[in-house]
């Protein structure tokens, strides 16, 4: 293995099917050698701007812009400490900028970082674009959404089957840009080995690609191809915002330095009762006295009469009467923490334990966990696809015959990865014939 870790990604943003300008933006910086890998790893980073048509694109272009140059001048030996301010400062610029020109007023961006160095994987994030990771089958949604979706559901106002009904999807809590600071998640570092894959993506591509199929998508196929399907797949649903997604496959890649680890979220245990008072412990005893004492006074009574008695029945309910009618002491519970009133403002979200939440996303990252489907299922829909595509081309008069790709699995003799693959490129080169068709030379396209 090489001191460089070997790395390949693909990195593509499209403007979709509704919109008119793009206001998505992304930056990739790789390490030439390996000593400047060791200073400042490799970086990727997506924005997604907000605020208007012009505004938008400029706050995630001067994001995506001042970020990497923000983190090349900062100090080398603290890397959390270092992304943190270099997204802060692309929060200042933005910032600055607005408080300039009063027509840039409340523009803002999200903006997902990923860093790739001797340390590990760290993540910086601000939004609700997204960074993922492969590994093994499984995809981990590493950064939490600063949505209102999910704010609901970490402040137990909503469940993860009621939030689509009671909360639009389209609402952020925090963003760069509107403000001069900003609370920014650092999450990490995450380890880095051979075969992970790591995506970051706007929200433009999760709104209609869910977590399964991206999962699938960059398991089975080589990283460009990946890239245009995901961003394909989300137009052909309708493509309602802008899409853009990095897909970085790491090959080899050194031993990190120091111990690196993932977080493992162990649910805590309930607090032990606090220990019984010598008053707690003494009176079941004590309860014991009233019945002894009237026994007392009954044999009293049988053996010498009632008037030798009544002074032991007088005492006994003297006795008695507290203590029978005493009410016992109720358990004191341990609540669980209740829900902060506003959106917390530090680095790490701080979820409560309760079931609803555990059932969403959990307290720390990897916030999410998904099985990618098995690739008969993509293999299923990208045919699908295809075909609805190849009907839509000759009924819109762009093509001129119908090739249907064949459904059944003993179509051919090769595996379900090969005719996946096949699929995929299909897809991909009828789409790039739509974006000519539809948007023309210079309407834009992947």
């Amino acid at each position: 293995m090489s001191d460089l870790p070997i790395v390949r990604y693909a990195s593509l943003t499209d403007v979709g099917m509704r919109r008119a300008t793009n206001q998505d933006a992304l930056a990739v910086r790789l390490s030439s050698d390996f000593n400047a890998w060791a200073c400042d790893g490799h970086l990727f980073v997506v924005a997604d701007g907000m605020g208007g048509h012009a505004v938008g694109d400029l706050a995630s272009r001067i994001a995506t812009e001042t970020l990497p140059q923000a983190w090349a001048k900062s100090d080398p030996d603290e890397p959390a400490q270092r992304l943190q301010a270099a997204i802060q400062a692309s929060n200042k610029a933005i910032n600055d900028r607005a408080v300039r020109n009063p027509e840039f007023q409340g523009m803002g961006t999200t903006c997902s970082v990923l860093n790739l160095s001797a340390k590990g994987a760290l993540i910086g994030h601000v939004g609700d674009s997204r960074v993922y990771r492969l590994r093994h089958g499984l995809l981990q949604q590493l950064t939490f959404d600063h949505s209102l979706q999910w704010e609901m559901i970490r402040l137990g106002r909503s469940t993860a089957e009621n939030v689509e009904k009671e909360h639009p999807r389209n609402v952020i809590t925090r963003c760069l840009g509107p403000d001069l600071n900003v609370a920014i998640d650092i999450e990490g570092p995450f380890s880095a080995v051979a075969g992970d894959v790591f995506v970051l993506c706007s929200d433009g591509l999760t709104n209609h690609v869910d977590d399964a199929e991206i999962g699938r998508a960059v398991s089975d196929l080589p990283v460009t191809e990946s890239a245009r399907f995901l961003i394909n797949l989300a137009n052909c649903r309708g493509g309602s915002d802008n899409s853009t997604v990095i897909v970085v496959r790491v090959e080899e890649y050194p031993a990190v330095s120091g111990t690196v680890a993932d977080t493992v979220f162990i649910e805590p245990s309930p607090p032990a009762p606090p220990p019984p008072t010598v008053a707690q412990r003494l009176l079941p005893l004590l309860r014991l006295i009233p019945p002894g004492v009237f026994a007392a006074g009954a044999a009293v009574a049988f053996q010498q009469g009632l008037n030798a008695a009544s002074g032991v029945l007088a005492v006994t309910a003297m006795i008695s009467l507290p203590l029978l009618f005493r009410k016992p002491r109720k358990k004191v519970k341990h609540p669980l923490p209740k829900p902060a009133p506003e959106v917390s403002q530090d680095s790490r979200p701080h979820l409560d334990s309760c079931s609803l939440l555990r059932s969403s996303f959990l307290p720390m990252s990897p916030y999410r966990s998904t099985e990618s489907s098995q690739p008969d299922i993509l293999l299923q829909l990208t045919t699908s696809v295809y075909n609805e595509l190849q009907q839509h081309a000759v009924d819109a008069g762009w093509r001129k015959s119908v090739n249907p790709l064949a459904e059944s699995e003993t179509a051919d003799n090769r595996s379900i990865e090969e005719r996946l693959r096949e699929a995929v490129k299909s897809v991909n080169t009828l789409m790039r014939e739509f974006y000519s068709a539809v948007r023309g030379s210079t309407g834009g396209g992947i």
